[in-house]
C-alpha cells in the first residue's frame, strides 16, 4: 500500500466516521502509540475539512507506557480509538479499558487502517481500511517517514 492508496484509504474512513457523527456528538480520537496516532491525526485532519463539526478532538495514547497518562474524559463522548495494524487485539483491549476506565462514552468505535485478523481479544474493528489475513510468520508494518505515512509493507519471515 503505497502513500497515494494510504491516504484515499483514509479519507474514505473518515467519511465513515463522518456520517456517524450527530451534530451534538462531541468526537475524541484516539490514536495507539507512535503509528496510530500517526493514523488518527490524518484522519482528523480530513474530518476537520470535511466537516463543520467543532468538537472534534485528537489525543495520543501510548499502550505500554509504565506511566500514569491524563486522560480526559470520556464519559458522554464518541470515542474513536485508531490503531494502524489490529491483529490479536491486545493492543486495543488494554487502550478500551484505560481510557474508558471510570467513563462512560456515549459510543466507541475501534478503527484500523489494516486488520490481519487473528484475534485472542474480543475487540472488532467496525472501520477498517484493508483486511489482509496474515499466515503464520508473516508481520505487516506500517513505515512512517517523518511522523507522516509512507507505506504499508507485508513482511515473510525466513
Amino acid at each position: 500500500m503505497d502513500k497515494n492508496h494510504i491516504s484515499r484509504t483514509i479519507k474514505r474512513l473518515a467519511m465513515q466516521v463522518w456520517e456517524q457523527l450527530s451534530e451534538d456528538d462531541d468526537l475524541m480520537i484516539f490514536g495507539l502509540n507512535k503509528r496510530g496516532y500517526a493514523v488518527a491525526s490524518e484522519l482528523y485532519s480530513v474530518i476537520k475539512k470535511v466537516s463543520d463539526h467543532s468538537s472534534v478532538n485528537l489525543f495520543r495514547f501510548n499502550v505500554h507506557s509504565n506511566s500514569q497518562q491524563n486522560l480526559p474524559s470520556t464519559t458522554e463522548k464518541f470515542v474513536l480509538i485508531v490503531d494502524d495494524v489490529i491483529f490479536s487485539g491486545e493492543s486495543m483491549f488494554s487502550a478500551l479499558t484505560s481510557i474508558c476506565h471510570s467513563n462512560k462514552p456515549d459510543k466507541i468505535e475501534v478503527l484500523s487502517l489494516i486488520d490481519r485478523g487473528h484475534r485472542t481479544y474480543p475487540i472488532h474493528a467496525e472501520l477498517t481500511g484493508m483486511n489482509v489475513p496474515t499466515k503464520f510468520g508473516e508481520h505487516i508494518e506500517v513505515i512512517l517517514n517523518d511522523e507522516e505515512l509512507e507505506q504499508v509493507v507485508l513482511f515473510k519471515n525466513s
